[in-house]
C-alpha cells in the first residue's frame, strides 16, 4: 500500500520536538523593557552571568533574553539594582597657564684714568657713575620682569554612564607663505606666495564618568589652544595647543590633577663690557573635579 507524501511531512512534524536538545526544551524567551537605562549599556553587564547556551540582545530600552528559567530569575535580580535612575552629574575642568620671563643686561661704558675717583648712584634704573676730572665711568643694570597668568573653567553636566562633550573658541584668518621654486634659463627661481586660511582654536573636553559609591572614574580628554604671543618670537599665525588623555579616580567633590607641563628656556650672551641673560618659565596644568547634583 503506498503512504501518501503528506503522511510523512505529518510524522516529521511530530518527531521535530521530540528531537530538540534538552536546553533548548527548558529555555525561556522574555522581552524585557528598561526603565533608567538602554541595553548597550546593560548587555555587557549581564552577559558574563548568562548561562552557557542563552543568549542577550537589545535595542534602546528593550532587551531579549533567551535562557533557563533560573537562570532568567538570577539576571532580573541583578537587573533591579543596574536599572536604576542615574545620578546627575557636574564635571568641572580647569587649565591652568602661567608664563613667568625675567631679562636682565649690564653694561659698562667711559674712560678712566688711575688716581682717585669719585662714585655716584642715581635713579632706580639702575645706574651708576664713576668720575675724575673730565675721565667718566659709566655703568647701567636693567633688570625686567613679566608675569603672565590665564585660568580657563568649563563645567558641564552629565548622567553617570554616559559621554559628554564641550568645545568652545573661534576660526582665526591665519596668513600662509608658500616657496615655489621655478627653473629659467637654467637657473633656479625661488617665488613666495602669500594666502591665508582659517584655523580653531579651541578649549573644551571629552568625558566618560562612571560611579561607584562615592567615588568616581573618569575617561577623559581635554584640549586648549592659544594663538602664540609676539613676545615668544613664534611665527606669525602659530598655535599653542595642549592635549591630554587619560583616565583618573577619586572621590567626588575633590579636584584630581591629571597632569602639567613645567618648560623652562635659558639664554645668556656676553661681551667684552656687557652681558645679557633672559629666563622663562612656562607652567601649566590640568585639574578637574566632579560633583554630584542632588
Amino acid at each position: 500500500m503506498r503512504i501518501p507524501a503528506w503522511s510523512w511531512l505529518f510524522a516529521a512534524l511530530v518527531l521535530v520536538p521530540a528531537l530538540a536538545p534538552a536546553h533548548a526544551r527548558n529555555s525561556v524567551l522574555e522581552v524585557i523593557t528598561l526603565r533608567y537605562r538602554t541595553a548597550e549599556q546593560v548587555i555587557p553587564v549581564l552577559q558574563p552571568l548568562l548561562a552557557k547556551d542563552g543568549t542577550i540582545s537589545g535595542l534602546q530600552n528593550q532587551l531579549i533574553i533567551r535562557t533557563s528559567p533560573s537562570n532568567l530569575a538570577d539576571i532580573k535580580k541583578v537587573l533591579t539594582t543596574i536599572d536604576a535612575v542615574p545620578r546627575r552629574l557636574m564635571i568641572t575642568v580647569r587649565q591652568d597657564a602661567a608664563v613667568d620671563r625675567d631679562r636682565t643686561a649690564a653694561e659698562v661704558a667711559g674712560r678712566v684714568s688711575p688716581g682717585n675717583a669719585t662714585v655716584i648712584a642715581s635713579g632706580s634704573g639702575g645706574t651708576a657713575e664713576t668720575r675724575r676730572g673730565d675721565d667718566v665711568l659709566r655703568g647701567r643694570i636693567d633688570n625686567t620682569r613679566s608675569l603672565q597668568s590665564d585660568s580657563n573653567t568649563q563645567t558641564l553636566q552629565v548622567l553617570e554612564g554616559t559621554s559628554a562633550f564641550i568645545r568652545i573658541g573661534q576660526s582665526v584668518l591665519v596668513p600662509q607663505q608658500q616657496v615655489t621654486r621655478t627653473v629659467v634659463n637654467g637657473r633656479i627661481v625661488e617665488q613666495v606666495i602669500g594666502s591665508s586660511e582659517y584655523r580653531d582654536v579651541m578649549t573644551g573636553f571629552h568625558a566618560l564618568p562612571r560611579l561607584a559609591g562615592d567615588r568616581v572614574t573618569l575617561e577623559i580628554s581635554p584640549q586648549r589652544d592659544t594663538l602664540a604671543n609676539p613676545e615668544q618670537n613664534m611665527p606669525v599665525g602659530s598655535v599653542n595647543v595642549q592635549r591630554a588623555a587619560t583616565a583618573v579616580s577619586g572621590r567626588l567633590g575633590e579636584w584630581i590633577e591629571l597632569g602639567g607641563v613645567v618648560q623652562g628656556v635659558s639664554n645668556q650672551q656676553s661681551v667684552i663690557l656687557g652681558s645679557t641673560r633672559e629666563n622663562s618659565a612656562n607652567n601649566r596644568r590640568i585639574l578637574l573635579r566632579v560633583d554630584e547634583i542632588r
